[in-house]
């Protein structure tokens, strides 16, 4: 498990690999535990935006597809994925409220 905490409010917890995707798109080392300065989380939370919003892009196509094949062949028995963009929710809303609060990110 990644966590992150911050003074700015509630823990976000995330499995391994998802927690270190989201360091590595918020152009941040994957060594944990470690931490950011408040000055680094505006960029930190612009890179992770970007990031998303590319990824979100590349998988439209993707998506697009999938629903069509989804269609011919119903297949109910498999539980759709949650996008990474979706699970990034609540460290998105972390980031925001630690630059409005001026205070730093930690993660272990």
């Amino acid at each position: 498990m990644v966590t992150f905490k911050s003074k700015a409010g509630r823990n976000v917890d995330y499995h391994t690999n998802v927690g270190l995707q989201l360091l590595k798109m918020m152009g941040r080392d994957t060594k944990l535990p470690s931490a950011m300065f408040a000055d680094d989380v505006p960029e930190a939370l612009a890179r992770l935006q970007q990031a998303l919003a590319k990824m979100a892009e590349d998988e439209a196509p993707e998506a697009e597809q999938t629903t069509t094949k989804k269609n011919d062949h119903e297949d109910e028995d498999k539980p759709e994925q949650v996008s990474l963009k979706v699970r990034a929710e609540p460290l998105l809303k972390l980031l925001h409220k630690a630059q409005e609060a001026n205070v730093g990110l930690m993660w272990e």
